[in-house]
């Protein structure tokens, strides 16, 4: 069930896509506690210490991306077991995969499914994956 606490953490979310350099998209993530406190917060970009030189090949800077919800839970000071995770991007196989390993068990998402076959293939992936390991999938729309 969505409440009005996911929705401003869906918010916040949207707000901290809005720091990512990334012009092609901005992707923000917010992951908070059981009581509601965030815990840390990650947008898609280059490693630090990475010059975003506009001449970069798109294949490279794609490949040297970290995306917002690995960053979130690298940024994190404490553990994450039993958190929630809040995504304005559907979730791909990879971080699922940290996801699952760092005991987050929410996750809620922006229903915004666009993208290549291989990235849609990934998402479906990284619900499967998800569900497998006991991670509860939310999806939401219409937050902004």
């Amino acid at each position: 069930m969505i409440n009005k606490w996911d929705e401003r953490f869906m918010g916040m979310a949207n707000l901290v896509a809005t720091w990512s350099k990334d012009p092609s998209k901005q992707v923000g993530a917010v992951i908070v506690d059981n009581n509601s406190r965030v815990v840390s917060v990650g947008f898609n970009g280059l490693p630090k210490g990475m010059i975003d030189d506009p001449s970069l090949p798109k294949k490279n800077k794609l490949a040297a991306t970290v995306h917002a919800e690995v960053n979130a839970i690298l940024f994190a000071k404490q553990d994450l077991t039993g958190c929630r995770l809040y995504s304005t991007f559907p979730i791909c196989a990879s971080c699922a995969s940290v996801i699952i390993q760092s005991g987050i068990k929410t996750v809620h998402m922006q229903d915004t499914m666009s993208g290549s076959s291989s990235w849609k293939e990934s998402c479906a992936l990284a619900e499967d994956t998800m569900t497998e390991a006991g991670v509860k999938i939310y999806y939401m729309s219409g937050i902004l």
